[in-house]
């Protein structure tokens, strides 16, 4: 009698999938990263041949490739390490991050990041030095013009728009760089208030800044001692005096509904600035 052989096991040895485990979680973490896998060897045959059509050839293409994807791969590090000194950097300094929009549709990421707390002109020159770098201008011979921003750091709740004038961008991060945060949002309530933010509004930062409060209630108490409140009272009858309360509740509460006075609440109290200015 012939021998017989086991019938033939699904997908390998001992019926262990082409994963090389059972467990759905993990076989599940494999299929996505033979997905993304695929999907990158996609975009890198789109990239090359584009870049072929360019006039590059083959090598100098996939060379190319290979170098976006070292600078991709080095800024993650980059934001990825020391997350709270990071954190802390990112409020010191305010920046943008500005790409050549030509060379982003196209696929190549030709940007990078520029210090919002400079001077105007050191700005300018920053974007005209990523476009100066455009691979679709150096190809095409065709002039790289047109910029956007697309992220910011340090800048508090203000979101710029992507063709914020720079003018802008400017005042807001120089005023962040000598006022701390409490400047973005000055910036950000009159963005509310009015949907832009003007320069010639933010320049009056100063006179409208009444302060940094442990709370809002601690405002209160200090507009009382602003108008020697505790003096008056001192002033009253005994009798009167042990049945005379300031109510600094209702005082806050009508702070809060005053058009004015704009309170702002942020991780360690409240900034408060008086918008009649």
């Amino acid at each position: 009698m012939s021998e017989q052989l086991p019938p033939p096991q699904p997908n390998g040895e001992h019926g262990v999938n082409t994963y090389g485990t059972d467990d759905p979680e993990k076989q599940a973490e494999i299929e996505a990263a033979r997905t993304a896998a695929a999907e990158e060897r996609r975009t890198n045959r789109e990239k090359l041949e584009r870049y072929v059509s360019y006039g590059l050839n083959e090598e100098d293409a996939a060379g190319l490739i290979e170098h976006e994807e070292m600078l991709a791969a080095r800024r993650e590090a980059l934001a990825a390490s020391n997350p709270e000194e990071g954190e802390a950097d990112k409020r010191a300094r305010p920046r943008i991050y500005v790409r050549s929009l030509v060379d982003h549709a196209e696929g190549h990421d030709i940007g990078d990041w520029i210090d919002a707390g400079q001077d105007l002109e050191d700005i300018q020159r920053d974007v005209h030095s990523i476009l100066s770098r455009s691979l679709h201008a150096h190809w095409t011979g065709e002039p790289a013009d047109e910029w956007a921003i697309h992220d910011q750091e340090g800048f508090g709740h203000i979101e710029l728009s992507e063709h914020e004038p720079l003018e802008v961008v400017c005042a807001i991060g120089k005023g962040i760089h000598e006022h701390g945060l409490a400047f973005a949002a000055w910036a950000e309530i009159h963005n509310q208030l009015n949907g832009g933010i003007d320069i010639h509004t933010l320049a009056r930062f100063s006179d409208a800044y009444l302060g940094d409060f442990e709370n809002a209630e601690a405002y209160a108490e200090h507009i009382v001692e602003e108008m020697n409140g505790d003096a008056a009272l001192a002033e009253l009858p005994d009798w009167l005096r042990e049945i005379v309360r300031l109510d600094y509740q209702r005082m806050v509460e009508q702070l809060n509904t005053a058009p004015d006075v704009h309170i702002v609440d942020h991780d360690r109290g409240v900034w408060v600035f008086d918008c009649r200015v």
